[in-house]
């Protein structure tokens, strides 16, 4: 890391831990967006001020608590929201990611006094490699959290200060960090491992909820990664998994040879992990509860299950070559969102309730007196009225089952969600398709990545409406039927509201002609809708 030069005009309002506590005092940590924003001030200047490498070490385990406890509370300004981010939730990433680059710093600069033959900073060498590991593993863990992309340069930094680590001799050396919520021993091992498997269980996939259950798992087991240099047997004809300590990028699984190109491969040995994992799912599927299998009080079933079932393929298991090969593709494709705008857009017309019985205004008599129909230019405007868009993506590679696509930041369009449901026509489509969004991600030009899953079956709209003595005559709301696919064994279904579903409900069903149907089982969930097996009730 290029570090800011050291300046004699550098003038912090501390220089060492003692100034620094008391300066701690004075912060007004319940104003967290001020307080973020001293600490990054101060430290911007610390880390220029010319002061010995115990003396910097000191004053950065003081601020740890302080920084911690801002840093925490002001992630939940950009995290879990709608990408791209609003000029808000920027400025909070932005401020963040500062401040955990100057924590980092700072440990940098102890690690150049260590590596230097410092020997006050060589004592604490596992400490300063601890810290560093930790602070950079942040940094990626909050671009995890806001959806953004993680620079290269910052694997670059995580294999070369566990390289460092183990020049220094201090890898396996255990320290303590009371940070932690659960597990206090560490070491820089174990902070590399906990970095490694985040970025391993495609984290731009999971929900809020599961980057921070996958947090707190790493805390307890990033133990159970163990580091070599020579290639291990995981059993079941499992590839080595490999990281190049010379490279920028994440590790991932490979045949050794066929990894020529690794400078300085360690290889990362998942066994203790993956008997972990195999237990755990093997004691729930027997109905043990999350709990009192260490999984913590918010751990519930079955997504816990399906999580852990996920988090061993990820990190335990090759990557399996997909059912159905995607092509490289580069294509224009237009996309719209929100189930009222989808059912318009594939409907071609605006949303009415079935029979809608209205008079003839004046206006339209009029109309059809001098032009012999009513205009179509309400009709016309809409989209423009209800907020409906069409938006220009280009796709980057498809198969039958899904797309990765992008939409570029000079393009207009609406904010996307992780599980939201929108309609795709590919440029030389149609109609539009039905999909759910399962991963996106934010670049640093503002670019929008995006992985959809389409939906089998052939989308058609019509109206719905529950049943029942106190239903309204004008309750109907728009939806979206899809055709069965024996291929992929998906039976028909409806495409409802969010909350719609509940088990044997009957509702009025309407498209060319009115019919019931019950609602049987719900096939998949998003934030905005539920895909659900239905029977036509006679």
């Amino acid at each position: 890391m290029k570090l800011p030069e050291l300046s004699e005009s550098a003038s912090p309002e501390f220089t060492d831990a003692a100034t620094c506590k008391a300066w701690l005092e004075h912060v007004p940590l319940a104003n967290v967006a001020a307080a973020q924003g001293e600490l990054l001030s101060q430290l911007e200047e610390f880390n220029q001020f010319p002061t010995t490498a115990a003396q910097r070490l000191a004053v950065l385990e003081a601020l740890r608590e302080a920084v911690n406890f801002v840093q925490i509370e002001q992630a939940k300004r950009f995290a879990n929201r709608a990408l791209p981010m609003s000029e808000a939730e920027n400025a909070a990433f932005d401020t963040t990611i500062g401040l955990w680059d100057q924590m980092r710093i700072g440990y940098q600069r102890c690690l150049d006094g260590a590596l230097n033959r410092d020997s006050g900073m060589r004592a604490q060498a596992a400490l300063v490699c601890t810290r560093l590991l930790s602070y950079i593993g942040l940094r990626m863990f909050h671009c995890y959290r806001a959806y953004r992309e993680v620079p290269g340069d910052d694997w670059r930094e995580l294999h070369e200060t566990y390289a460092a680590a183990e020049k220094l001799d201090v890898a396996e050396d255990a320290v303590k960090d009371f940070l932690n919520r659960d597990i206090q021993d560490t070491s820089p091992r174990i902070a590399y491992a906990r970095g490694v498997l985040m970025g391993l269980c495609n984290p731009n996939e999971l929900a809020q909820r599961q980057l921070t259950f996958v947090a707190y798992l790493l805390e307890r087991w990033g133990a159970k990664l163990e580091v070599g240099s020579k290639p291990v047997d995981e059993g079941e004809g499992v590839p080595p998994l490999i990281a190049d300590l010379a490279a920028d990028t994440c590790p991932e699984r490979g045949e050794a040879a066929s990894r020529p190109t690794a400078r300085d491969p360690r290889y990362l040995d998942a066994r203790k992990l993956s008997k972990s994992l195999r237990n755990r799912v093997a004691l729930l599927r027997k109905g043990e509860s999350p709990a009192k299998l260490a999984l913590g009080e918010d751990c519930v079933q079955p997504s816990c299950e399906q999580l852990l079932v996920y988090l061993y393929r990820q990190w335990c298991q090759s990557k399996p070559a997909r059912a159905i090969e995607r092509r490289t593709a580069s294509a224009p494709a237009e996309a719209c969102s929100e189930l009222a705008g989808i059912h318009y857009y594939i409907s071609g017309r605006v949303f009415k309730p079935p029979n809608e019985q209205t008079e003839l205004t004046q206006k339209q008599r009029e109309e059809i007196a001098t032009f012999g129909r009513v205009s179509t230019r309400e009709e016309d405007d809409y989209s423009n009225a209800k907020g409906f868009v069409i938006e220009q993506w280009q796709i980057e590679d498809q198969s039958a089952q899904g797309m990765r696509m992008v939409r570029r930041a000079k393009e207009p369009g609406k904010r996307m969600a992780h599980g939201q449901l929108i309609g795709v026509r590919p440029g030389d489509g149609k109609q539009f398709m039905l999909a759910q969004l399962r991963w996106l991600m934010g670049a640093d030009n503002g670019d929008l990545h995006a992985g959809v899953k389409l939906l089998p079956g052939l989308p058609s709209p019509l109206a719905v409406r529950p049943t029942g003595l106190n239903v309204q005559q004008d309750s109907w709301v728009p939806a979206l039927a899809l055709t069965a696919v024996p291929a992929l064994e998906s039976p028909p279904s409806l495409v409802l509201p969010t909350g719609w579903f509940k088990p044997k409900r009957i509702v009025e069903l309407y498209a060319e002609r009115s019919s019931k149907a019950m609602l049987t089982e719900v096939i998949e969930r998003g934030i905005d809708f539920e895909r659900v097996a239905f029977q036509i009730v006679p």
